[in-house]
């Protein structure tokens, strides 16, 4: 499935979703299927969430790099993701339970 994945980005780099599928999310951002991560690792897709949104910012990306940022403990990324998406979408069911989250843990 990951050699898919790598030719699908490779293909055509501004498709979402597989990006979504290639980053393994953690347990805490409540996405199924969910695994735990050591923080460098997460921080690797981070960077390469960034690159996914340098091309195409979409809500679900801002979703995803925000569960990571919050993930490895960077809540005020993971807070200007969160109300980025919002700004998109302010009824986002999902961002909403993240930005409340994440919101809690503000210093």
């Amino acid at each position: 499935m990951q050699a898919d994945l790598e030719m699908v980005i490779r293909l055509d780099p501004l498709r979402v979703y597989p990006y979504r599928y290639r980053a393994p999310m953690s347990a805490c951002a409540g996405e199924s299927g969910a695994v735990l991560m050591d923080n460098s690792k997460a921080k690797v897709a981070i960077a390469e969430i960034s690159r996914t949104i340098s091309f195409k910012a979409d809500l679900h990306i801002l979703h995803l790099r925000a569960a990571f940022h919050e993930y490895v403990g960077d809540v005020m990324s993971a807070l200007r993701d969160c109300r980025a998406a919002l700004s998109v979408d302010p009824s986002h069911q999902e961002m909403m339970e993240l930005h409340s989250n994440v919101n809690c843990q503000e210093p």
